[in-house]
């Protein structure tokens, strides 16, 4: 009976710390409410269509714009296409 009040201690104590540490590493937006934090934005490939984060694009100044490609092998094959010349 001990043991099984003992595990139940535990675990309410587990579910409480665990609560607080959520609560605490949730930054706060600009009206003081709490979401998780965004890492990276996603973008899509124009040629292959994948999506990839935005930090590891390979980046090309085409026409006064930044396009990001997945890879230097799309940024090649859209420079290739007679319409991007």
């Amino acid at each position: 009976m001990k043991l099984l009040l003992l595990i139940i201690i535990a675990y309410l104590a587990y579910r409480v710390v665990k609560s607080w540490v959520m609560r605490n590493l949730q930054a706060p937006d600009q009206n003081g409410a709490r979401h998780p934090s965004i890492d990276d934005v996603m973008v899509k490939d124009p040629v292959c269509g994948i999506y990839f984060p935005q930090r590891e694009g390979v980046a090309l100044n085409h026409g006064g714009q930044t396009i990001l490609f997945c890879s230097a092998a799309c940024r090649d094959r859209y420079l290739k296409e007679p319409k991007h010349e």
